[in-house]
C-alpha cells in the first residue's frame, strides 16, 4: 500500500541556504570534527616536540664570525685618477660590488685555504674521503663492467688518471669555504661584512679574519704592482724625452757654431738690444710655441672630456674650466641621491615618493650628461680655435720670417730651435717630478680599505634554533594532526548524530536510544512498571520514539509495527522488548512477534516459550489481561523451514485476528541484507522502524539496506539510532536529544526517585 513518509513533508534545498551560512556550517564541522579527534592533534604534536628534540639533539650546531671591512673609494679614486691620467671616476655602489666580486672570487679563498692549511681540514674535504672509498670500492668491480660503466658515463665520470688526492682535496676545500661564505654590501655606506659559518666558533672567526687580511694584503701587493707599471712608463718617457733635448740642444750648439750667432735678436755679445723685427719675431714664436701647447692641452682635455662623457662620469673640474652649472648639479645630483638613500631606508624601495626621488635623481644625471656633452662640445670648440690661433701665428711667424729671410734667416731658425728644445726640457721636468711622486706613492703604499671590526669567536650557535625549529615542529605537528583529524573524521563511522542522517534521501531520525547495562537489559521483559523507572532515560527515548510514530493514539486503531535493521546485533530486540513495555504501561495492548528466524543463542530478552508444535508460539507475559495485556509470540521455525511463513494465509488470519485484541502489534523483523522476511511484511504493516546501531553501522550499510526497502516498495517511517554511548556522546560535542540525557542528569535522577534525599517520586496519571 502506498503511504507518504515523513521525510516527504520536509524539503529542504541546498540553494535555499545562503552561501555564507553553508560556509560557516562547513567551518563548524571542521572545528568540531578537530576537536572530537583531537587526541591524534595531540598526539601529531607530542611527536612533532619529540621529533624536535632529536633534532636539536642530533644537528649540529653552526657558528658565525664576522668580520667588516670600511673601503677608503676617494683614495681608491685618486690612485686610479694619478695612475691612468683619465680623471674618470665609478659609481661609489658599482666599486663596492665589485670589491665584494673579488672577497668572494676562487683565486682569493684558494690564498685562504693555502694559508691556513685548511686542504687536510676534515670538515671541509669529508667528501673526499666518500670519494676514495668510492675509487677503493671500484678497483673491486670487474675490469668489463668498469669499461662498460666508464664508456656509457664517459664526460662524467673521471678518468683515474685525472683523480689527483691533493687536487680533489683542495677543490672540495676551496667550494666549501665557497660554500659557508657570505659577503654582503650596504648601499648606503661603505662597509662590507665578511661572514663565514662553521662548527666551530674559533674557525669561523679565523677563517673570516684570513680572507679579509688577504685581501688587505693583495689590494697593497697590487697597488704597489700599478705604481710599479706607472714608473717604467715615466721612465720610458723619461729616456725618450733626454734623448730629444739632447738633439735639439746639440742642434742649437751646431747652428751656433755654423752662423756664429750665440742669441737670436740681438746685435753683438755685448748686451744691445734687439730690434723691433727681432722683438717681433720672438714675440710670434713665443706665441707660437704657446698656442701649439694650448692646442696640446685642448686635445687632451678634448681626449679626456670625450672619454668621461663615453663613460657616463664626470670630468674634472680643470677639464671643464670650472663649470658652476656642472657643479651645482653634481651638488644637486649627492643631495638627491643622499635624500633617495634615506627615504628608501623610511619609507621602502617601491614607495611613491622614493620613485619620484630617483626619478628626479635621473633627471639630475640626465642635464648632467646633458651639460658634460656641452662641456665637449665647449672643448671642441676651444681646440678650433687654438688651432686657428696656431695657424694664424704660424702663418703670421711665416710672413715675419719671410720678410727677415733675406737679411736675418739663421737667427730666425736658432729662434725656433732653442724654443722646441725649451719645450722639450719643461715636459722633462714635469714627467720627472711626476717619477718622484710615484716613488713616493710606492714607498707609503697602503690599502684601500681597513679592517674596522676583526671578527671574534661567539659563545652562542647560530644555527639550529631552538624556538624557530620548535615553532617550526609545532606548526607541521598541528598541521599535520588537524590534517589527520579530518581525514579521520571523513571516514565512515557509521551515524553519531541525527544530524549524520541525510534528510534528502533518508528517513527522519525518530529518536536516539541510551545504551543500557547488561543486567539492565536481561531484566527488561520481566520489568515492572517500578523497576522500569530505575532507567528514566532509556525509558523516555523509548516513549519519543513511540510518540515519534503515533503509537499513543487510541483514536487510530490497531497499528502494526515492523521493527527492522541493516545487520543483526544493532538493538532490534531491546528496542520492540522496550516498546512493548512502554506501551503496556500506559495501558495499551501490545502483541509481541519475534520474526526472527530461530537460533540456538535465544537473544536473552525473548519471553519465555510454549511449545505447542506451530511455527509460531504464543505466551502470556505477566497477569496479563483482556483490558492491558502484553503477548509475546516467538517464531521457532528456522530458514529453510519458514521461507513462506508471514506471507501464509494463516499468518494473515493470525495479524486479523490480533487487530480486534491488540491496540499495537509490533513484529521484530530479520536484518534486511540478510533475510527476506522484512520486505515481505514491510508490504502489510503499518509502520517501518529501521533500527541502527549508533556509531557501528556503517552508513554505506544503511543507505544499501534503505535502497533495498526502497526497491520492494517499502517506506521507512524513521530511523532509531541505539545503544549510543553517553560519555563517548558527550565528549564528541553533537547537540541533539542523548545531549541533554548527559547535561540534565539530576533531572532523569529526580524523575527515577534517585533525587535528593527526602524527595518523593513524581506522580503520573495514565
Amino acid at each position: 500500500m502506498d503511504r507518504p513518509s515523513y521525510d516527504t513533508l520536509l524539503d529542504h534545498k541546498l540553494s535555499n541556504v545562503p552561501l555564507w551560512t553553508h560556509r560557516e556550517q562547513l567551518a563548524t564541522s571542521a572545528l568540531m570534527g578537530i576537536w572530537r579527534q583531537r587526541h591524534v592533534v595531540v598526539f601529531s604534536l607530542m611527536l612533532a616536540l619529540t621529533v624536535v628534540a632529536a633534532a636539536l639533539a642530533l644537528l649540529p650546531k653552526t657558528y658565525v664570525g664576522e668580520a667588516i671591512l670600511q673601503l677608503d673609494l676617494g683614495h681608491r679614486e685618486t690612485g686610479r685618477s694619478g695612475s691612468q691620467g683619465s680623471g674618470v671616476s665609478l659609481e661609489a655602489a658599482a666599486l663596492v660590488q665589485n670589491e665584494a666580486r673579488i672577497l668572494k672570487s676562487r683565486p682569493l679563498v684558494r690564498s685562504v685555504v693555502e694559508e691556513l692549511g685548511l686542504v687536510n681540514d676534515p670538515d671541509l674535504v669529508a667528501n673526499a674521503t666518500a670519494t676514495d672509498i668510492g675509487a677503493a670500492v671500484a678497483r673491486l668491480v670487474p675490469p668489463a663492467l668498469s669499461d662498460w660503466v666508464r664508456a656509457h658515463l664517459r664526460g662524467i665520470l673521471p678518468e683515474p688518471g685525472e683523480m689527483d688526492p691533493d687536487a680533489l682535496h683542495r677543490d672540495l676545500a676551496i667550494r666549501n669555504v665557497l660554500s659557508h661564505l657570505s659577503v654582503t654590501t650596504d648601499n648606503k655606506s661603505y662597509l662590507v661584512t665578511i661572514t663565514y659559518t662553521a662548527k666551530d666558533p674559533e674557525k669561523a672567526a679565523r677563517i673570516a679574519n684570513a680572507i679579509a687580511e688577504t685581501y688587505l694584503r693583495r689590494e697593497v701587493q697590487e697597488r704597489g704592482h700599478a705604481t710599479d707599471r706607472l714608473t717604467a712608463w715615466i721612465d720610458t718617457q723619461i729616456r725618450e724625452t733626454s734623448g730629444s733635448l739632447r738633439n735639439l740642444e746639440a742642434q742649437v750648439e751646431t747652428f751656433r757654431q755654423r752662423t756664429n750667432i750665440l742669441e737670436p735678436g740681438r746685435l753683438d755679445p755685448g748686451g744691445d738690444v734687439e730690434n723691433v723685427a727681432q722683438q717681433q719675431l720672438r714675440t710670434l714664436t713665443s706665441q707660437l710655441n704657446a698656442a701649439v701647447l694650448a692646442r696640446m692641452n685642448e686635445e687632451r682635455r678634448l681626449t679626456r672630456v670625450q672619454e668621461a662623457a663615453a663613460s657616463g662620469s664626470i670630468p674634472s673640474s680643470a677639464d671643464i674650466q670650472g663649470s658652476p652649472l656642472i657643479q651645482g648639479l653634481l651638488e644637486r645630483e649627492l643631495v638627491a641621491r643622499r635624500d633617495l638613500g634615506q627615504m628608501q631606508v623610511r619609507l621602502g624601495a617601491q614607495h611613491p615618493r622614493v620613485n619620484e626621488a630617483r626619478a628626479g635623481l635621473g633627471e639630475v644625471r640626465a642635464r648632467l650628461t646633458s651639460e658634460v656633452r656641452r662641456a665637449a662640445d665647449t672643448a671642441s670648440a676651444d681646440l678650433a680655435a687654438a688651432r686657428r690661433t696656431e695657424s694664424d701665428l704660424t702663418e703670421a711667424l711665416g710672413a715675419l720670417q719671410r720678410s727677415m729671410i733675406a737679411g736675418k734667416p739663421d737667427e730666425s731658425e736658432l729662434r725656433t730651435l732653442q724654443a722646441n728644445a725649451q719645450t722639450v726640457r719643461e715636459r722633462l721636468v714635469t714627467l720627472q717630478r711626476n717619477r718622484q711622486q710615484a716613488e713616493a706613492d710606492r714607498v707609503v703604499a697602503q690599502a684601500t680599505a681597513s679592517l674596522v671590526v676583526p671578527a671574534e669567536p661567539v659563545l652562542f650557535a647560530s644555527s639550529p634554533k631552538p624556538m624557530i625549529v620548535g615553532l617550526m615542529g609545532l606548526l607541521g605537528g598541528g598541521l599535520v594532526g588537524v590534517g589527520a583529524a579530518l581525514l579521520l573524521e571523513r571516514r565512515d563511522q557509521g551515524l553519531r548524530t541525527s544530524g549524520d542522517i541525510d534528510a534528502a534521501s533518508s528517513p527522519r531520525c525518530l529518536g536516539m536510544v541510551p545504551l543500557l547495562p547488561a543486567r539492565a537489559v536481561s531484566t527488561l521483559p520481566s520489568a515492572t512498571p517500578s523497576s522500569a523507572s530505575e532507567m528514566p532515560m532509556f525509558q523516555e527515548a523509548i516513549r519519543s520514539v513511540a510518540a515519534g510514530v503515533g503509537l499513543f493514539d487510541a483514536a487510530s486503531g490497531c497499528r502494526l509495527v515492523l521493527v527492522t535493521s541493516s545487520m543483526p546485533g544493532e538493538g532490534k530486540s531491546t528496542l520492540c522488548a522496550a516498546l512493548a513495555r512502554a506501551l503496556a504501561s500506559s495501558g495499551r495492548r501490545v502483541m509481541m512477534i519475534d520474526g526472527v528466524p530461530a537460533r540456538p543463542d535465544a537473544p536473552p530478552i525473548a519471553p519465555p516459550e510454549t511449545s505447542t508444535g506451530h511455527d509460531l508460539a504464543p505466551a502470556r507475559s505477566g497477569d496479563a489481561t483482556a483490558a492491558n495485556a502484553m503477548v509475546v509470540i516467538r517464531r521457532r521455525a528456522g530458514l529453510p523451514a519458514g521461507a513462506d511463513v508471514f506471507g501464509t494465509d494463516r499468518f494473515r488470519n493470525l495479524i486479523d485476528d490480533a487487530r480486534k485484541q491488540f491496540d499495537v502489534i509490533i513484529i521484530e523483523g530479520a536484518p534486511v541484507m540478510l533475510v527476506a522476511d522484512s520486505l515481505v511484511l514491510g508490504r502489510l504493516v503499518d509502520t517501518v522502524i529501521h533500527v541502527v546501531r549508533w556509531s557501528s553501522t556503517k552508513k554505506a550499510i544503511l543507505n544499501t539496506s534503505l535502497q533495498r526497502l526502497r526497491e520492494h516498495g517499502v517506506v521507512v517511517d524513521g530511523l532509531v539510532l541505539t545503544q549510543v554511548h553517553l560519555r563517548r556522546h558527550a565528549a564528541l560535542r553533537f547537540m541533539d536529544q542523548c545531549s541533554f540525557y548527559v547535561k540534565e542528569r539530576r533531572f532523569y535522577e529526580r524523575l527515577g526517585g534517585r533525587g535528593r534525599p527526602g524527595a518523593a517520586p513524581p506522580s503520573r496519571t495514565a
